[in-house]
């Protein structure tokens, strides 16, 4: 599926990356602990607040080499092997790796380490045209601006992990999420160049599709099953329908939140002639 993306989107997303990671910079210096152990949770948000940030300017950082030097994008023998080679099954070790070798932990610092890397990629990609391919994860190819969403949805997540651990407050703004879900995880399920990323595992099962309606994003046909991933226009026939808040929809895909309760509160309802397609879409769903 071809990305949709217009020159004031292309400027929105750079402006929300921009204004997000400083927020995020906000939010670290605000935690009175940042070593202080997340409660039990998932793994993806069982990091500290400084580990947690660590990993966010880590990725930046990466983001931005992939731009720059796609086979050294941290010029860090350990990991950027791994970067090319890596599956989604592989990407809590090379979170793992990356952490070792990247050990700053100094709010402070981190702060400024984010925000550099963050510059970088706004930088590097500026006189890109943000539809070309890039070198990411896996050996894909996504477009440059895909590069800039992926950054702005890993600010949002883990900016939500950190003030949530810290009862702290952070905001998950329905635009930027939208921004994240067209211009990353729709760009990524929909290309035709994942190298290795999805591995041998994507795709199984009965083919299920599911259309993905909201008042922010592009409507898109989300498909999973015989053995395919992807991503097309609406034709009118999809198992299931999700009408969705773009935030709310974002924390369950991340498995931040539990998906019954964003259906119980009306952010994410699901309709059509097989509406429980959409809840298959979503337990087969992996994400980077």
């Amino acid at each position: 599926m071809r990305l949709e993306l217009t020159d004031q989107r292309w400027h929105d997303l750079r402006a929300a990356l921009d204004g997000a990671t400083d927020r995020f910079t906000r939010l670290l210096l605000d935690v009175r602990d940042p070593d202080r152990p997340a409660p039990d949770r998932p793994r993806a948000v069982r990091w500290t607040a400084a580990e947690t940030a660590a990993h966010t300017a880590v990725v930046a950082h990466l983001n931005a080499g992939l731009l720059h030097a796609p086979a050294t994008p941290l010029g860090a023998p350990a990991v950027d092997p791994l970067v090319a080679a890596t599956t989604l099954g592989d990407i809590a070790h090379l979170n793992d790796v990356a952490l070792r070798e990247f050990p700053t932990r100094s709010p402070e610092a981190l702060a400024r380490w984010l925000r550099e890397g963050v510059s970088l990629l706004l930088d590097r990609s500026a006189d890109r045209d943000p539809r070309e391919p890039a070198h990411w994860l896996g050996d894909a190819r996504l477009p440059v601006a895909s590069l800039l969403a992926h950054q702005l949805n890993e600010v949002l997540l883990h900016g939500f992990d950190i003030a949530r651990a810290h009862s702290l407050p952070w905001r998950v703004p329905s635009a930027e999420a939208a921004l994240a879900f067209d211009l990353f995880l729709v760009s990524l399920l929909g290309s035709r160049e994942t190298g290795r990323l999805f591995g041998t595992g994507g795709g199984q099962g009965r083919t299920v599709r599911v259309e993905f309606r909201s008042a922010h994003t592009t409507p898109v046909v989300l498909v999973n099953g015989g053995g395919r991933i992807g991503a097309e226009p609406p034709d009118g026939g999809a198992d299931a329908r999700i009408r969705f808040e773009p935030a709310a929809l974002m924390l369950t895909i991340f498995r931040r939140t539990p998906l019954a309760r964003a259906v119980a509160t009306g952010r994410v309802v699901a309709s059509g002639r097989r509406p429980w397609a959409a809840l298959t879409y979503m337990r087969r769903m992996r994400t980077p």
